[in-house]
């Protein structure tokens, strides 16, 4: 399977990442005083990791790149996908 990458997508890609590399310093700093935090991102990441097979099989029919859909379901989850699988697709 081919990864396909359009400008759009590298785009917002990009601005995911910057957010990503934001936030997870902050929240090392938050989870050393509360170590709870640590296994809840360690759940939300199985969780979401289990959820990869599902969103694949809702937007194949939507031609979206391999890598915003594992990047925007690893970070959102089923509120990404979900909502997305659901659009209907705009007649040109």
């Amino acid at each position: 399977m081919a990864i396909k990458v359009s400008p759009q997508s590298f785009e917002s890609m990009r601005k995911v990442m910057n957010g990503f590399w934001i936030v997870v310093p902050a929240y090392l700093l938050i989870s050393l005083v509360m170590p709870f935090l640590l296994v809840l991102a360690a759940l939300l990441l199985v969780a979401h990791t289990l959820e990869l097979p599902i969103a694949f099989l809702r937007l194949r029919g939507k031609n979206l790149p391999t890598m915003e859909v594992v990047s925007k379901t690893l970070l959102y989850g089923f509120t990404w996908w979900l909502p997305k699988s659901l659009e209907t697709t705009r007649a040109r």
